[in-house]
């Protein structure tokens, strides 16, 4: 047998490598449509509301289109009727118009996505107003107890939800109410230190895919066990990050948009991180 050349040895290496003779791999089926598409946002706490980050919210919406869209609690402040931080007298801002502004904002939701359900979960901050009537005292804790008191003094006759096409969902029993398919939406009770702890947390105690606010921050937990892979997700805030009772808080801004199928039997969380006014979603600058 002869032995190749020198000349032959470089034209083999400096050549062009021939592919291996390998089967071609199977990509897997894809299949693009409109499925079932939810924006989710939360704590914007008017007043404290941040405008630039809401405006990115309501640019979502319009190119989403959703189906749903849900607010994950307190909407609302509730500043004057703070149990636990000290409040500026010098703020000025009445619950009156706390409510004025808040109902502003989801009738500009309304506007701008009739097609969709809309639903707003109670937060801790909203759920100051039952703790407040329920510490009545002497005397008043009669006006507690009359039925006309009972059937008004309700965020749903206060906030007007039915003229502008909004459903509520109270505190208690949050947990139980399906607003979407294979998903708990919650305000969250919980709080723990870092982004994404508190998804764990909450996960941990629910057992089952979820959504949360209440932390201010973005986060997303992913479990796999034999029950499943679970996922649950911190939905961040859309309020300033400079409020009055805290100093340099670890928050961040931000939402959520989730797609389901079309039986609901799958579905995908997307978290869109808001910075300085401007969020990067889709190939798309939000500012």
């Amino acid at each position: 047998m002869l032995k190749p050349t020198k000349e032959e040895i470089a034209e083999v290496i400096s050549g062009p490598v021939r592919p291996f003779s390998v089967p071609r791999p199977k990509a897997a089926r894809a299949r693009s449509r409109k499925w079932h598409r939810t924006v989710l946002y939360s704590d914007t706490h008017f007043p404290f509301q941040d405008d630039k980050a809401l405006a990115v919210v309501l640019s979502v919406i319009k190119d989403v289109e959703p189906d749903n869209i849900i607010h994950g609690g307190d909407l609302l402040d509730c500043h004057n009727m703070s149990p636990k931080f000290s409040t500026d007298p010098a703020h000025g801002v009445s619950l009156q118009q706390e409510i004025d502004m808040a109902r502003a904002h989801l009738h500009q939701v309304s506007t701008l996505a009739p097609q969709a359900r809309k639903t707003w979960l109670e937060g801790n901050h909203e759920d100051r107003v039952r703790k407040t009537i329920w510490d009545f005292k002497g005397a008043a804790r009669e006006l507690a107890k009359l039925r006309v008191f009972q059937k008004n003094l309700t965020w749903p006759v206060l906030m007007g939800l039915d003229e502008i096409g909004w459903d509520f969902v109270p505190a208690h029993g949050q947990s139980k109410y399906q607003v979407l398919p294979k998903l708990i939406t919650v305000h969250g009770t919980i709080v723990n230190k870092w982004s994404a702890q508190t998804a764990k947390a909450e996960w941990t105690k629910f057992g089952k895919s979820g959504t949360s606010g209440h932390t201010h921050r973005l986060g997303k937990f992913y479990h796999r066990d034999h029950n499943g892979s679970h996922v649950w997700v911190e939905t961040g805030c859309t309020c300033r990050l400079d409020p009055e009772y805290a100093e340099d808080p670890d928050w961040q801004q931000g939402m959520v948009v989730i797609t389901h199928t079309e039986d609901g039997s799958r579905f995908h969380m997307e978290d869109i991180y808001i910075q300085d006014g401007k969020a990067l979603w889709r190939d798309t600058l939000y500012s």
